[in-house]
């Protein structure tokens, strides 16, 4: 996290002209960043009339060294395993990527797929599906032509189909994983994420490492170092608030999404109210502000009809005509998963307003695997990421508001200071309407 990890990875391609690389990215905004700092020689997957990953697959039978994103890297088959173990590559993945997803998500781009507990537990009744002890999912049906269910089917015979209490889940192939002759993933906090809990399940080794500046000024990767020197300077730009504002997440769940999800039209008003009450207070202007909460339950939606956190500016009537990826920069709501892109660099004043928790079918899906996650170390990690796509990776003073004290308490945890209690001092009654 801003410790010149990239940079030092991608001085190591430029110094391996015969290694073959493919660099995955969660943003195609940053595919050039990466072409031009390589000396071009990365490729670009792109769809000339048989989709992308046709065409990545023709970079791979190529030799080619190549630079992609997440989203593309996710959609990798049987034949991508096959080219890229042929092609002895070495894979250097920015941040880590959604190796368990919902299937839902996964085939929400397909008419008429999404499915319901009701649903799943029914395939299991009816015979069409078995599941293991280890959350595995088989087809055990007949194939039947045309059948509601059959992106079930084809998933579960691909062998990545999970079943946690009711629920379907996508696991990624780990046979992708085990194609590369080497592996980088530049991330902060790795322990914390569900990549790192599924490369122990499978038995997938990994070496921590940080990078260094050299002598010529340019970086080197070198043995991991969670320098505490490093924390304190970042310490002294964070301007963590520690007023009364705060009073609305003083209870251990505040802002958690079950939490967030059960609010009224009452107490989302307070949130907005206590959101606009702090940008005045630090007299913040919109252009410099950005917040986030969670997507669902249509949370965000509420909050982002507070006057002055739609967007940085009054957008042209031009602009508001560009498809919603377009109008991303220009907005004051930046994703809480948002990783890897500088878009944000120039925004001083920071609302997170949710309190981070691994969905729980999750939590106990690499338990029951045995490589359970660290709650906090994933809470923390996600924060810190969110804060980095700020002006402090720029080393420039920022004002963070943080009202849920379990968070809050992680941060100031992490970066080693005093922490500053916040003890409601409103009456009860008002206590009672405000939580």
């Amino acid at each position: 996290m801003g410790s010149g990890k990239t940079t030092a990875m991608l001085e190591k391609v430029n110094e391996d002209l015969e290694g073959n690389y493919i660099y995955v990215t969660p943003y195609l905004s940053e595919i050039d960043r990466v072409i031009e700092r390589t000396q071009h020689r990365f490729k670009q997957p792109y769809n000339t009339g048989s989709g992308k990953l046709t065409n990545f697959h023709k970079l791979l039978a190529s030799g080619e060294c190549i630079v992609t994103t997440h989203a593309l890297f996710l959609t990798a088959t049987a034949e991508t395993v096959q080219l890229i173990h042929e092609g002895d590559y070495t894979l250097i993945l920015d941040e880590a990527i959604d190796i368990f997803q919902e299937y839902n998500e996964v085939v929400k781009s397909l008419d008429n797929k999404a499915i319901t507990k009701e649903d799943v537990r029914w395939l299991r009744q009816e015979g069409y599906i078995a599941v293991s002890d280890n959350y595995h999912v088989e087809w055990s049906g007949a194939i039947v032509d045309g059948f509601h269910y059959s992106e079930v089917e084809r998933l579960a015979k691909s062998g990545n189909l999970r079943c946690i209490d009711d629920t379907l889940y996508w696991e990624y192939p780990v046979e992708v994983f085990t194609a590369f002759k080497h592996i980088y993933i530049l991330t902060y906090l790795f322990e914390g994420s569900m990549l790192a809990a599924y490369m122990n399940v499978y038995g997938l080794p990994y070496t921590k490492c940080s990078a260094e500046r050299t002598e010529d000024d340019k970086f080197q990767l070198c043995p991991y170092d969670d320098c505490e020197e490093r924390k304190s300077a970042l310490a002294s730009l964070i301007n963590i608030y520690s007023g009364n504002l705060n009073r609305i997440g003083s209870k251990p769940n505040a802002f958690s999404v079950s939490w967030l999800k059960g609010r009224s039209a009452e107490q989302i008003r307070v949130i907005q109210n206590a959101m606009r009450n702090y940008k005045m207070l630090v007299k913040a202007p919109t252009d410099s502000v950005m917040w986030t909460t969670t997507k669902q339950h249509n949370i965000y939606k509420k909050l982002e009809k507070t006057k002055g956190f739609k967007y940085i500016r009054q957008l042209t009537a031009e602009e508001r005509r560009l498809p919603d990826e377009k109008k991303r920069k220009l907005q004051c709501f930046v994703s809480c998963t948002a990783r890897a892109t500088n878009d944000y660099s120039e925004r001083t004043t920071l609302i997170y307003l949710l309190n981070r928790y691994l969905p729980p079918e999750i939590e106990k899906y690499f338990s029951r695997r045995g490589s359970p996650i660290d709650e906090e170390c994933f809470a923390i990690s996600e924060l810190l990421q969110w804060i980095w796509r700020s002006a402090i990776r720029n080393e420039q003073k920022i004002n963070l508001y943080i009202p849920s004290y379990r968070m809050r308490r992680l941060l100031f945890r992490w970066l080693g200071l005093d922490e500053a209690l916040y003890h409601p001092r409103t009456k009860k009654v008002l206590e009672k309407a405000l939580l």
